[in-house]
């Protein structure tokens, strides 16, 4: 027989309900009243607990097909039937809840020779002491006549009942983490389940029950006990959907059964002994259900075997004959969840199923033709200009789809929140002690409730919508994830109550908390919904009296006149619990304390509009400093006081002096030392674990020794290697939350360095969002990985590529990623970026992307040829004659000499200080002067009292500090240090500024003398 693909034939159908689920074991298909002409009933159990079975007798559902109904008040997880009660040998229904298992009689109740109704009886039931999963039955230890129970809870344990009676619980593992399925071969007595591993292993029944008792029944863990030994194993490399005992193979002798195994994407079937006898993949095939039906036989004297049937999740129905596709259907408007073969009507072989959302069919596999017919071209002539229509129609819509993206799904979730700006001071403090280390105030917790309101747009509701978020360190949340069963379009809200407090021993890093619904889209398409609030600055800190001491300060201009600080900081200073007295005269200076402790003050020069801010530690500088940024932004932006008019120029704020970035480093070294630290002392645990494992295995020898030696201080040692056990776990502790404190502070100076660099060099949003990303803020640190070596890769990657001079820097490999030793290539990779965003580079912009050559080149190239005239001028004042003047003349041509090999010996030490710190680059806030002093310092004594300055402009702008020396007409030169490049627009010309010696004006060129 070939594959053929036909519609399922529809013989009856009906939807048991619409508002219940249904999956794998929610369908069972027997003769469950033992009715003697043996007609099969279909009973279906839903997870809301409702028990329905159905006796159709012809074409067609009528409502006298449902025989019962009956709510049993527990989910139904699994229906069985089988000889389930003692002394008796009519079929039992077996029902497994989750908490319990119940058999029970169905009986027909007739009257006048014809069947009135049909009842149930609770014949007995078993307590579970674990949750259930799943279970199979079976004449256990080749009992005859009668069926036990095998239940297979959640955590692993099976549970093996004798009909009325308990018999044993078994734990197989003691690390299980996902139940799979079960089932039973009676030909080895043995249980076949799927592991977690993906692994196909099996128990024999005897060892089960001959082993010890390895299960606390009352609950929880297990207790110590002897290991379940395994029969076999096999690897199957994925998770199994199913596993029975059939005949599958022709090639089977009569007594032969073989393991049918059917996978997420592939069969198998297994020998009796656990190899595998034969394997097919359906890679393109998601199978929904299985089942293995049997096949009336060959011959009187053949064994019968087995065909597979699958449902897939693309609405098919495949039958397979020994590993071959021999039929295959389209199925109608369902994916089957469960599928049964049987007798229904009369009729062999009809198809039952039943998909998760309660359709019920019963179909048969016929020979309907696909509705779609083909046409016979060959005849038909060829149209070129409507072909060409519609390959431009065709055009048209990729374009359009390309264009516009996937279409948005019809239901649209959205998160909203409701911020006060007031605290909630003293209120529901129940859940608080007195001793928790929150920020209070006047002995009153310091809080927040923030409601979330979650509203849904479209015509159907949504289930299953998870909302989790995610904020700083410093803040403790009420909750983090929430679970909302259902969505409804057009009801009120649904409103969520969040309280945030904020810890006392930790700096606040940042005020935005993210928030992040997940759902699934009606066609089970996964969707989130991403937003994000800004908590107010008064939740995290509080007025205090002026503060003028700090030891960090940094300095920002604005273009415009900005409002006094009462103004600005309105919210700050009108909370209930601010005394009217610290609130007075605030219109200048504005001292704050952060919950933490650390103090902070902002500045104002009204005259100027320049504001000031400062703070004892630099890392407390940034919240303070995004606080100001975005009250001037609000206040000078579009709908604010001060908004700008067409005509004017818009709000911006500058950063003119030199960048912070030797408190920076601090940091930096800092937090990679504690890191280093941690590793340290986590390496000396692991050690002294080991020893103290070492010495009790010893001393145990020992002790199980019927004469045994002596101690030798062991048991001292091991008193001592314990103690140093438990030093080094508290160690650790405080190591862990020194590091979390250190955390944030890095978080908060990285996003002020961040914004200081925006400031400082103009950058436009989507450049600094660039640059964000790879200078990272969001400080996380594991055991294999840490920000350091994450932000170098990061750094490495952007002046490689986007930052890069030239092609040949990024055509190289970049470095494997590993802990670092120091931080001295992150601190070069971060002033590297700097220097080149200074000269102009950008990550965005293409025509500035590659950056410049710097032009250090000319400027030697200048100074060379300056000092070759020198020289030719001191050559020829060293001509015989005068003695003194010849005498003269060679003591300054060997000072000459003396300047070119300083000035060649600067140079090696001048390329040496960039490979170090970047080229081009000095900042005496950030570098150490004593250390450049002894780098750069030249060798030819030098008299103060004549000093020039030389400037380069030629699309750069390089600024040098040097010395002269002059004898007569001849100069010596050298180099000192040097300062920042800028970006200058111009042309290429050269100005030397002298401020003592007109006489050397004709070497110079062009001069300007100062």
């Amino acid at each position: 027989m070939s594959c053929c693909a036909s519609q399922a034939r529809e013989w009856w159908s009906t939807q048991v309900s619409e508002d219940e689920e249904f999956d794998t074991g929610c369908l069972c298909l027997a003769n469950i009243d033992n009715e003697p002409s043996g007609a099969n009933k279909i009973i279906t159990g839903s997870y809301q607990g409702m028990l329905r079975m159905y006796y159709p007798k012809q074409k067609e559902y009528k409502i006298e097909d449902l025989i019962l109904e009956s709510n049993m008040e527990a989910p139904i997880l699994q229906i069985e039937a089988g000889r389930f009660v003692q002394g008796s040998r009519e079929i039992c229904m077996a029902l497994l809840h989750p908490l319990k298992l119940s058999v029970y009689m169905v009986s027909a109740v007739s009257s006048g020779g014809s069947v009135n109704y049909y009842s149930i009886a609770l014949a007995y039931e078993h307590k579970l002491s674990r949750p259930a999963f799943n279970m199979c039955y079976g004449c256990f230890g080749g009992v005859r006549d009668r069926d036990y129970f095998c239940v297979q809870s959640l955590d692993g344990v099976l549970s093996f009942f004798e009909q009325e009676s308990f018999a044993f619980s078994r734990m197989l593992t003691t690390n299980f983490l996902v139940p799979g399925p079960i089932c039973y071969v009676p030909k080895i007595d043995s249980f076949v389940i799927c592991t977690d591993a993906m692994c196909i292993e099996a128990y024999r029944y005897q060892v089960l029950a001959a082993a010890a008792d390895n299960v606390d029944q009352t609950a929880g863990d297990g207790a110590p006990g002897k290991k379940v030994q395994v029969d076999w194993s096999t690897n199957i490399g994925e998770h199994a959907r199913s596993i029975e005992v059939v005949r599958f193979s022709r090639s089977l002798s009569a007594n032969q059964q073989e393991i049918l195994v059917v996978g997420e994407q592939t069969i198998y079937t297994l020998k009796d002994s656990g190899g595998i006898r034969l394997q097919k993949r359906l890679a393109e095939y998601g199978i929904t259900a299985s089942l293995a039906y049997k096949m009336p036989p060959e011959s009187p004297d053949a064994s019968a075997n087995h065909n597979l049937i699958l449902g897939t999740s693309t609405g098919h129905c495949l039958v397979l004959k020994e590993m071959q596709l021999v039929w295959c259907a389209r199925l109608q408007g369902m994916v089957p969840a469960q599928i049964c073969v049987d007798t229904l009507g009369g009729v062999r072989g009809m198809v039952v199923l039943m998909d998760g959302k309660g359709k019920l069919q019963i179909c048969y596999l016929g020979t309907d033709p696909p509705t779609a017919s083909l046409v016979n071209t060959e005849m038909k002539e060829l149209n070129y200009d409507e072909m060409e229509e519609e390959h431009q129609e065709l055009l048209r819509v990729i374009r359009q789809t390309h264009g516009d993206g996937a279409t948005e799904p019809e239901e649209s979730l959205v998160v909203d929140s409701q911020v006060p700006q007031v605290l909630d001071l003293g209120m529901n403090e129940d859940d608080c002690d007195a001793d928790d280390p929150v920020g209070r105030s006047d002995g009153m917790v310091m809080q927040l409730t923030v409601n979330l309101c979650v509203t849904l747009g479209g015509g159907k509701a949504v289930e299953n919508v998870s909302i989790t978020l995610k904020a700083p360190q410093c803040f403790a949340l009420s909750q983090t994830s929430i679970f909302i069963d259902k969505v409804e379009p057009g009801r009120p809200p649904v409103i969520i109550p969040i309280v945030f407090r904020v810890w006392n021993k930790i700096l606040c890093s940042n005020l935005e908390v993210a928030v992040c619904a997940s759902y699934y889209s009606l066609n089970n398409e996964p969707r989130t919904v991403a937003s994000s609030f800004l908590l107010p600055f008064a939740l995290v800190a509080k007025p205090i009296p002026p503060v003028k001491n700090a030891k960090h300060k940094i300095q920002l201009d604005c273009n415009k006149q900005p409002p006094q600080l009462q103004v600005l900081f309105a919210g700050l200073l009108n909370q209930p619990h601010v005394s009217a007295a610290v609130s007075q005269g605030m219109s200048n200076l504005l001292s704050i304390q952060y919950v933490s402790g650390t103090e902070a003050t902002v500045l104002m020069l009204k005259s100027s509009g320049r504001f000031c801010v400062q703070a004892a530690e630099f890392a407390a500088l940034w919240v303070l400093t995004q606080e100001l940024c975005n009250r001037l932004y609000e206040y000078f932006g579009p709908g604010g006081e001060g908004a700008a008019a067409d005509d004017e120029e818009p709000f911006f704020i500058t950063f003119q002096d030199s960048l912070p970035l030797h408190d920076y480093f601090a940091l930096i070294d800092d937090h990679f030392d504690l890191r280093r630290h941690l590793d340290e002392l986590r390496k000396d645990l692991a050690d002294r674990t080991q020893q103290y494992r070492v010495i009790q295995k010893r001393l145990l020898v020992r002790f199980k020794d019927r004469n045994p030696s002596p101690l030798n201080h062991l048991d001292t040692l091991l008193n001592l290697t314990f103690e140093q056990t438990l030093l080094l776990t508290d160690a650790i502790d405080d190591v862990e939350q020194a590091l979390r404190t250190v955390s944030c502070h890095l978080s908060a100076a990285t996003e002020l360095v961040l914004l200081l660099i925006k400031f400082r060099f103009g950058m436009d949003e989507e450049n600094f969002i660039a640059l964000r990303r790879h200078l990272t803020p969001e400080v996380c640190d594991t055991t294999e990985q840490g920000w350091e070596e994450k932000v170098d890769t990061s750094l490495l990657h952007l002046l490689r590529t986007a930052l890069a001079r030239s092609v040949k820097e990024g055509n190289s490999l970049p470095p494997p990623m590993k802990v670092p030793q120091d931080t001295l290539k992150l601190r070069k990779r971060i002033t590297t970026v700097v220097d080149r965003l200074a000269t102009g580079a950008r990550m965005t912009d293409d025509a500035v992307a590659g950056g410049n050559l710097p032009a250090e080149r000319d400027l030697m190239a200048f100074v060379g040829n300056y000092q070759r005239t020198q020289l030719r001028r001191a050559g020829s004042a060293a001509k015989p004659g005068d003695g003194s003047k010849g005498s003269k003349g060679g003591v300054l041509a060997d000072q000459v000499k003396r300047g070119q090999r300083e000035s060649k010996r600067f140079k090696e030490r001048w390329w040496d200080y960039c490979d170090k710190y970047g080229k081009g680059f000095y900042d005496p806030h950030r570098h150490e002067q004593r250390f450049l002093q002894d780098r750069l310092r030249s060798r030819v004594p030098l008299s103060p009292e004549y000093r020039f300055h030389l400037s380069v402009s030629c699309d750069q702008r390089f600024c040098y500090q040097g010395s002269f020396v002059t004898i007569g007409r001849v100069c010596a030169q050298t180099i000192a240090t040097s300062t920042v490049w800028g970006r200058a627009s111009g042309q290429r010309t050269l100005a030397v500024a002298l401020n003592r010696g007109p006489e050397l004006r004709q070497y110079t060129g062009e001069a300007c003398w100062a």
